[in-house]
């Protein structure tokens, strides 16, 4: 309840940002790493992207599928060893999924990430990203609020990963050159869309 009634609230532009950039590269197929319940692929088969959700959590799973009609494909399986072959998606979502976890963790993710991509692919990637002026700090204190109510593993990490620059900080891990970037929420998310460089 609380995720659906609050979190997915509070991410709908992130979610509207990403469909409005899929419709602009109209992918033939788009797979959401960490789906949650659903609502980013819901969002992107109503604008009549073909979507794949993947989340670790079944309950998570369960609950996407019982929201979503069926042609939405959700997948119960772990970001750090996708279940596709190489090159399956024509676009991959990162969407506010890497900053909980260890950055070893976090490189391998971006790492099956662009496995699963194809050559030509799009990766979209929103991240927390720390202000450099204080003009953002109400928005970016609003965030620490939310993540440190996370506790434990998940807030040491969100920390671990702001002091080592946030989202700007993943993108040398990247072998993509960046097509575009679009700041939420004052600056304080970034969603970057990166193509392959070759």
């Amino acid at each position: 309840w609380f995720y659906s009634h609050f979190i997915d609230l509070l991410l709908r532009p992130v979610h509207a940002r990403v469909v409005g950039v899929c419709k602009e590269i109209r992918p033939e197929n788009v797979l959401d790493i960490c789906s949650a319940t659903g609502a980013q692929c819901l969002l992107l088969d109503r604008a009549r992207i073909n979507a794949v959700g993947l989340d670790l959590s079944e309950a998570m799973v369960s609950s996407a599928r019982r929201r979503s009609p069926p042609t939405i494909r959700y997948v119960c399986g772990s970001a750090l060893a996708l279940p596709f072959d190489n090159q399956t998606f024509a676009c991959v979502l990162l969407i506010l999924a890497l900053h909980e976890h260890t950055h070893e963790e976090q490189l391998t993710t971006l790492s099956e990430a662009h496995r699963v991509l194809r050559k030509e692919g799009t990766l979209i990637l929103a991240e927390y990203s720390p202000p450099k002026s204080g003009s953002h700090r109400l928005a970016w204190f609003f965030i620490t609020m939310i993540e440190r109510l996370a506790g434990g593993d998940h807030y040491r990490n969100f920390r671990a990963f702001v002091e080592a620059g946030g989202a700007e900080s993943l993108e040398d891990n990247l072998p993509l050159s960046v097509l575009a970037r679009y700041p939420l929420f004052s600056g304080t998310v970034s969603l970057v869309a990166f193509r392959s460089k070759d």
